[in-house]
């Protein structure tokens, strides 16, 4: 049986030559069982440690999660730690998405998917592949989760949103096909998520598991053919989602050996028969985090964790209590409800995408020091930011005319924006648009919620919100309670006083909550770059060209007026 995987494994995409395929073997045929239940592990280390990363170390892991927005000594000191420490190289895993949250808070501050989409252009896209590559192997990565091949097709999930290349499926294929490229080029493994597709569901699956409830006719039309095109041009890693796929289930029928309330990440059908069978994915199949609700909701963990391998995933993704998942897949082994063919499967296509990244070769040690000034926040990375801002800030509309401003006519601004921004996991940055626009000769005020608004006061008024799609984060909607104050004070707007701009940097479908605005901008990011740009934009400097990636009047026709 190994004979006949590893044979498979050679193939597309691995691409493994004489030398790497004979390491897969030896270093599998060297393996204990303890050994290769470590490979197919994961863990999540916030504490970065010599003495936390042991630990993890010990039980053979196959790879370690770290966060990018730690700081950049401790990230290269902990990645040399952890290679020099282990015979199998490690995978070194991170979610660089480039949103405010998700981002190398030590490189170069990036446009999110949608924004980069927004230019129209799939070069922006290879370059964002390149940034994340570079940047993050500098501080000792080799993998990233992304890019994320979701559809934006529902206004109300804020877990894809702006994380997501848009609602075309032609422009998403195009645009995760150049990120894949860039990605590739610069020494990264290359991986896509959520499998089998989210978008439709408004929840997260921190918080619930949740169902892409397309019919499959309509399916193979959008997710199928993104992922199909993905892993024909050599996407190597695919993350399965705490997502359900019902219509498959139905299709099916009485053949089905996976109920269809359970999610790709726990099953059979969806990560093994419609994944590998029908659209002939060769690579690894990782879980998404372990710990959410989406996964954990579906059954006991004693049961789910072994489930999770037995379906066809390849890694399990942040296990809760290392030790007690190690135990979980033991009893799996012991009572059928795991093969050890599969633990075994699973081990090679761990160690087939390892060699596939010359991990064998090189173990897998950060870059040196000297190359710094290339690889992490150097000029040619915040070039290609700005080239990206500059092209993707979109002007929805301006049925006022009011567009561009200009300190003779709008120079007293009226400017209401949230006094605390947060992610969930944090403050952010408070965002530098007013300082910029008095810079450039206007007067800025910063209304403050429950003032009472002087129309003689002011020329203009002006909203700036800057929520990004992120997962585990509940509200992106106006935020009018924390703008103007408490009920009845939420029913204000500036526009009943003065001509007044809205601008987004972050959600483009704001307009779902006031059609009624006749002045809107997207901007789609908060990077210091997309702020920059949409002063530019908003006094005339440069134009707006940007496209929307999405229907940001949200199928309302009075929003479009």
């Amino acid at each position: 049986m190994t004979e006949t995987i590893l044979e498979k494994l050679a193939g597309h995409p691995f691409h493994l030559d004489d030398t790497a395929l004979a390491w897969v073997r030896s270093t599998f045929d060297s393996l204990s069982l303890d050994q290769k239940l470590g490979q197919i592990m994961l863990p999540l280390c916030r504490d970065l440690s010599p003495e936390n990363l042991s630990a993890p170390l010990q039980r053979h892991v196959g790879g370690i999660h770290r966060m990018p927005s730690r700081s950049e000594q401790e990230l290269r000191d902990s990645a040399q730690f952890l290679q020099s420490q282990t015979a199998i190289p490690l995978l070194m895993s991170c979610d660089i998405e480039f949103s405010e949250k998700s981002s190398v808070a030590a490189g170069t501050p990036y446009l999110n998917q949608m924004a980069i989409a927004a230019t129209g252009d799939a070069e922006h896209a290879r370059r964002m592949g390149v940034v994340a590559a570079r940047e993050g192997g500098f501080l000792g990565f080799n993998i990233s989760w992304t890019p994320v091949a979701d559809l934006a097709v529902n206004f109300r999930s804020n877990v894809v949103n702006t994380r997501s290349f848009g609602a075309d499926v032609s422009t998403v294929m195009a645009m995760t096909t150049a990120y894949q490229q860039g990605a590739r080029s610069a020494g990264f493994a290359s991986s896509i998520k959520h499998w089998p597709g989210d978008g439709l569901d408004d929840r997260d699956q921190h918080f619930a598991t949740t169902h892409n409830t397309m019919p499959m006719e309509e399916w193979r039309r959008t997710f199928g053919k993104i992922y199909a095109d993905a892993f024909a041009k050599g996407v190597q890693v695919v993350m399965a989602g705490h997502i359900t796929l019902p219509a498959y289930t139905a299709e099916l029928g009485s053949s089905a050996l996976s109920p269809a309330h359970m999610p790709a990440s726990l099953n059979f059908d969806l990560t093994t028969t419609l994944l590998r069978e029908e659209l002939g994915f060769n690579g690894l199949v990782v879980s998404d985090a372990s710990g959410m609700v989406g996964f954990n909701a579906r059954g006991a963990r004693r049961e789910l964790v072994p489930l999770c391998i037995a379906s066809g995933c390849d890694i399990l993704l942040f296990p809760a209590d290392l030790d007690k998942d190690l135990g979980y897949i033991r009893e799996g082994l012991q009572n059928g409800l795991l093969k050890q063919e599969r633990v075994d499967e699973a081990v090679l296509r761990v160690l087939a995408l390892k060699a596939s990244m010359k991990l064998h070769e090189t173990g897998g040690h950060p870059p040196e020091a000297e190359d710094r000034p290339r690889l992490l926040g150097g000029a040619e990375h915040a070039a290609w930011s700005k080239s990206a801002a500059e092209a993707g800030i979109t002007l929805v509309k301006d049925q006022q005319a009011l567009l561009p401003l200009d300190p003779s006519r709008h120079k007293r601004i009226l400017l209401a924006q949230l006094e605390s921004r947060m992610s969930p996991s944090g403050p952010l940055p408070q965002l530098r648009v007013a300082d910029m626009l008095r810079e450039r000769g206007f007067d800025v005020t910063l209304y403050r919620r429950g003032d009472a608004i002087d129309p003689a006061a002011h020329d203009i008024g002006m909203y700036l919100m800057a929520e990004e799609g992120v997962s585990a984060k509940e509200n992106l909607g106006p935020r009018w309670e924390d703008l103007h104050g408490l009920f009845p004070l939420s029913m204000q707007r500036l526009w009943d006083y003065l001509p007044t701009v809205y601008i987004s940097l972050g959600t483009p479908f704001l307009l779902y909550h006031m059609p009624e605005c006749r002045t809107f901008v997207n901007g789609y990011a908060a990077v210091p770059p997309v702020q920059q740009a949409l002063v530019k934009a908003l006094i005339g400097e440069i134009p707006f060209a940007g496209q929307s990636p999405v229907d940001a009047a949200c199928g309302l026709q009075e929003a479009s007026l």
